[in-house]
């Protein structure tokens, strides 16, 4: 049978996947031969706003959708997946790149000419349904039972009404998440490291609940180069325990930004350069300011490209101190977005776009 579409593409975070989730597909499987799932936020560290690695939330699509097939050829004995998965990382500072990555995801699974979009257009998470000129058609799917992803994250780890959650899931889902946060009815070292910085997050916003407005914190990051080596530390304390950030930290009151950074610096990693050779070696300076950028809430950070150059001398000597469990130089080509913390592997990639 002929179908409207030959392809439908679904973006989303899928953190997790849930009903909602599965009545769109179960609408483009209607429409079109095959649906391409969008899986964004993919490739970075775990967070409880993305509990999920790319694979298990591929494990929840495919164990929903694993028996979906075309099948071609003279005796029909040719399949292919009526559902293709394929991740794309998240651009916070580049929208051109975020929309490339998904045209060339999607154009790299996808047979057939005719492609729209599917999805619910639920709020301003939603304007990807408006900008890919090349899919110009969209297939709007009401919310089912207003189920939101976030509300589902927020009863997982927030242990109230844990069995209402699950009525919004899948079955096959439920064992996919029970496969992550539970073995043996133990919680796993994830789950309890995310329910951790679950629980700090929400601690942490409520402690100025009772501010007029809510709270802007300002801080500095220092990209910190040298013979093609950064220095990285790795964060003592939630969130992203564990994970490996830029030098930094919060604005002191009275304390110029450029002198923060420098101070911060020194106090994380022990560095000793003077501060006339830090100061001389900024290559650049950039506000990064993603809503999103800290679960904590709003933070601006000023970010610095300190970039010592090529001397002869070897790597100054570090040392991790103040709320930082290590310091280490990593040679450029080692830093991946999954071991990186907040933003920060979008800011080296702003200051230093080839490496």
């Amino acid at each position: 049978m002929n179908k409207e579409y030959d392809t439908l593409v679904f973006c989303g975070r899928f953190q997790p996947f849930h009903n909602g989730h599965k009545a769109v597909i179960d609408k483009a499987l209607e429409k079109a031969n095959e649906v391409v799932v969008v899986l964004g936020s993919s490739f970075q560290a775990r967070s409880t706003k993305n509990p999920f690695t790319f694979e298990e939330r591929k494990a929840m699509i495919d164990a929903v959708y694993g028996d979906q097939f075309n099948y071609a050829g003279a005796q029909g004995n040719i399949k292919t997946p009526r559902v293709k998965i394929v991740g794309v990382p998240d651009y916070p500072y580049d929208d051109n790149a975020w929309v490339s990555s998904i045209q060339s995801a999607v154009d790299n699974v996808k047979t057939g000419n005719k492609t729209g979009l599917i999805g619910h257009s639920k709020d301003s998470s939603s304007y990807y349904l408006k900008i890919f000129p090349q899919w110009r058609n969209h297939v709007e799917v009401e919310n089912i039972d207003g189920i939101n992803a976030t509300d589902i994250r927020n009863h997982i780890f927030g242990g109230e009404n844990v069995e209402v959650f699950k009525k919004y899931l899948p079955e096959s889902v439920k064992n996919v998440i029970q496969d992550v946060f539970l073995i043996d009815n133990q919680n796993t070292e994830v789950y309890k490291q995310l329910l951790t910085e679950y629980l700090m997050i929400r601690k942490y916003k409520k402690s100025w609940e009772a501010a007029p407005y809510p709270p802007t914190f300002v801080t500095t990051d220092a990209v910190l180069t040298q013979s093609g080596y950064i220095l990285l530390i790795k964060r003592g304390g939630f969130p992203f325990k564990d994970c490996w950030a830029l030098p930094g930290g919060y604005l002191d009151k009275g304390q110029f930004i450029v002198d923060n950074m420098i101070k911060e610096l020194r106090e994380e990693t022990c560095v000793k350069i003077p501060t006339k050779v830090l100061k001389g070696s900024i290559k650049g300076v950039e506000i990064f300011d993603h809503p999103d950028r800290d679960p904590r809430g709003r933070t601006i950070t000023h970010g610095f490209h300190v970039d010592l150059g090529y001397p002869d001398e070897k790597l100054p000597k570090v040392k991790g101190a103040d709320d930082a469990k290590e310091a280490r130089w990593f040679h450029l080509s080692e830093v991946t977005s999954e071991m990186m913390a907040f933003d920060h592997y979008h800011i080296i990639k702003r200051f230093i776009p080839t490496y």
